[in-house]
């Protein structure tokens, strides 16, 4: 059976629909605001109006004030402008059909509104690239970014957004023929767009509807919803939705044998496509109207509107389409048994795909062409033309090879791309795989060394203490002996606490800096109760509570901090300690001073605290510094650069 099909319109977001009168109103409004003169930024914004609002009237005109407003939103530094012209000139080109320049201005945008942080931009702009690559037979890419869009949308409740999107991925799914997907996704859309009275959106889908019923042989339900989709193309003034509506309606009276009722339909379709404003849209949508109709095999309609969007196209440079008329075209005249119009349109094929063959045809004829003049040379001359002829021939099986060979080897190219994006994606694959594997093995390590040092160490130093509490009960009269059980014993339980505190890193992949803080305000109450006259303040910004720090950065940041208030008790006779945490734009830095009797750094050696507090430090890709006096005090100065944090 056989059937044409209206091309499925794909439709942007924020689209604004007004009628032709309308759009000739804002326009001269529009120029009456740009005489006044005003301000760079309030011109950029009337040329970016005037690009959006010509792209309806004029593909020229509108590409012609994009440009204006390119220089001008430059000139005004306004960023949030600058992408909106560039977005308004990629609608523009995809309007004209021009997918390349359409994909560059639309990334040309996408690059600002990433570094501004506009989501919802970046959602629009992916919703328009996937557009194009669907036009450019990207399916799985162009499905990519619709999804990626959707996610988005949905997650800040935008329905009206959402519901577009959902449309466009309903056509690609028509596309590639998964019928049952693509039947939900557009039932969806029409039914939030009959909710909210949203005519011009179901002009369009209520037409995609009825493509899919078609294609699944339900006409019934196709009839119904090609009705409906008029309904709405005749409210909201879409004559392209008309002419494809009327068009799809009379394929299926054809079928149905209805031939006088076909062709009334037929007829006033042509009369919408007639009417449509921009000859480059009607001569799209005619090629499209031709490919149906070689379906139908209706030759002669489909060569003269065939031959008629030709000459619109070349005029337009655009090969894409012109290779696709001159396919088209030499299948419709070899189905009329007109042969040397196939053999024009394969030399035409073949001239756009070669310039240099081209040329040294033309150079071949002019030859000819004055030899023919010479009547003298009337022998050579038919010589010649029969070499040419035969090189001719030579030369059009040659391009028709060239052309098979070609085709082979884009198709070889195509099979080995996808082969070597299946192994690139496999490849992934297994690093994910590996990396976590690794992860899981490295997560048990660090739980066993815990366990390890917790039911081993642990127990025994906790023995220890035990052992030691009964000795000194039984010689508690040996006071001398008794003493340096205690001090066996308190070494043994701060053995324990920092046990505890590098069990507590170890099982941790991640800590925050709150956890940090806590575990340092427990080592100062500590080092109060060691040495209760001691003053210590301690303080850390609030905007590092969330930090997260790896667990071998946060020990030993931890361990370095308990030094310093160790060595400021034990060596500096210092009566007051102040540690400060800060959050500077690139890095945390940490200040520590006492009023202690400081020392001459010069003339006294480095210990072994303070080396292991400047190892520490090395080994994290921390800076550390110390400033001390004779009866000056001493202060110590970390930065640790925020990116080897985590």
């Amino acid at each position: 059976m056989i059937r044409i099909y209206a091309i499925s319109v794909l439709f942007c977001l924020n689209l604004v629909v007004v009628s032709a009168q309308s759009v000739e109103s804002i326009i001269a409004n529009l120029k009456n605001e740009l005489q006044a003169n005003p301000v760079v930024t309030k011109r950029a914004s009337i040329y970016s109006d005037l690009t959006w609002y010509y792209s309806t009237v004029s593909i020229d005109s509108a590409l012609f004030y994009g440009s204006k407003a390119i220089q001008e939103s430059k000139k005004s530094g306004d960023s949030t402008l600058i992408a909106q012209v560039y977005s308004d000139i990629g609608a523009v080109y995809f309007r004209k059909g021009d997918f390349g320049n359409s994909k560059d201005n639309y990334l040309n945008a996408y690059k600002i509104r990433k570094v501004r942080r506009d989501y919802k931009g970046l959602a629009k702009i992916n919703n328009n690239l996937a557009n194009i690559y669907e036009k450019e037979g990207e399916y799985k890419l162009a499905m990519s970014k619709f999804l990626e869009s959707l996610q988005y949308f949905e997650s800040i409740q935008d329905e009206k957004n959402s519901n577009t999107i959902k449309g466009n991925i309903g056509l690609i799914l028509l596309k590639i023929k998964s019928y049952p997907k693509a039947l939900k996704y557009i039932s969806e859309v029409i039914e939030y767009q009959e909710e909210n009275n949203l005519a011009e959106g179901l002009c369009v889908s209520c037409l995609n509807l009825g493509n899919v019923y078609l294609q699944m042989n339900d006409t019934v339900n196709a009839l119904e919803q090609y009705q409906k989709s008029l309904k709405n193309c005749t409210l909201v003034g879409d004559k392209k939705g008309m002419a494809s509506g009327y068009n799809n309606i009379g394929s299926i009276k054809s079928e149905q044998k209805k031939s006088k009722d076909a062709l009334a339909l037929y007829s006033k379709s042509k009369q919408f496509r007639d009417q449509l404003h921009s000859d480059l849209d009607k001569a799209n949508y005619d090629l499209n109207v031709a490919k149906e109709l070689i379906v139908a095999k209706r030759y002669e309609q489909a060569k003269n509107i065939l031959l008629a969007v030709e000459k619109i196209f070349y005029k337009e440079d655009l090969k894409e389409k012109l290779q696709i008329s001159y396919k088209s075209l030499i299948l419709v005249y070899g189905k009329l048994n007109q042969p040397d119009s196939v053999s024009q349109y394969v030399n035409k094929m073949v001239r756009l795909n070669s310039q240099l063959l081209e040329n040294t045809v033309l150079k071949q004829t002019a030859e000819l062409e004055t030899k023919y003049q010479t009547e003298k040379k009337e022998k050579l001359l038919i010589q010649n033309k029969a070499e040419t002829r035969q090189k001719n021939i030579l030369l059009f099986g040659i391009s028709v090879l060239a052309l098979l060979i070609g085709l082979i080897g884009y198709l070889i190219y195509r099979q080995q791309k996808l082969r070597n994006r299946q192994q690139e994606q496999e490849f992934k694959l297994k690093s994910a795989i590996s990396e976590i594997e690794t992860q899981n093995k490295l997560q048990e390590q660090r739980l066993t060394i815990s366990r390890d040092l917790h039911d081993n160490i642990g127990s025994q130093l906790t023995y220890i203490i035990s052992s030691i509490t009964n000795l000194k009960y039984r010689l508690k009269d040996d006071e001398k002996l008794s003493g340096q059980l205690d001090k066996i014993g308190q070494f043994a339980g701060e053995t324990i606490s920092e046990l505890r505190d590098t069990i507590w890193a170890v099982n941790s992949n991640t800590i925050k800096f709150d956890d940090l803080r806590v575990r340092i305000y427990n080592a100062i109450e500590k080092a109060k109760h060691a040495k209760p006259d001691i003053h210590i303040d301690f303080s850390i910004d609030e905007q590092l509570a969330e930090l997260q720090l790896t667990a071998f950065v946060g020990l030993n940041i931890f361990r370095t901090i308990q030094e310093i208030v160790n060595n400021a008790l034990k060596y500096a006779d210092a009566t007051a300690i102040t540690i400060e945490i800060f959050n500077r734009e690139n890095c945390i830095e940490i200040k520590a001073g006492d009023n202690g009797k400081g020392f001459d750094v010069e003339a006294v050696s480095r210990g072994n605290g303070l080396n292991n507090m400047a190892k520490r430090m090395e080994d994290i890709g921390g800076d550390f510094s110390l400033e001390s006096k004779p009866s000056a005090g001493t202060l110590i100065t970390i930065s640790i650069d925020k990116e080897k944090l985590s």
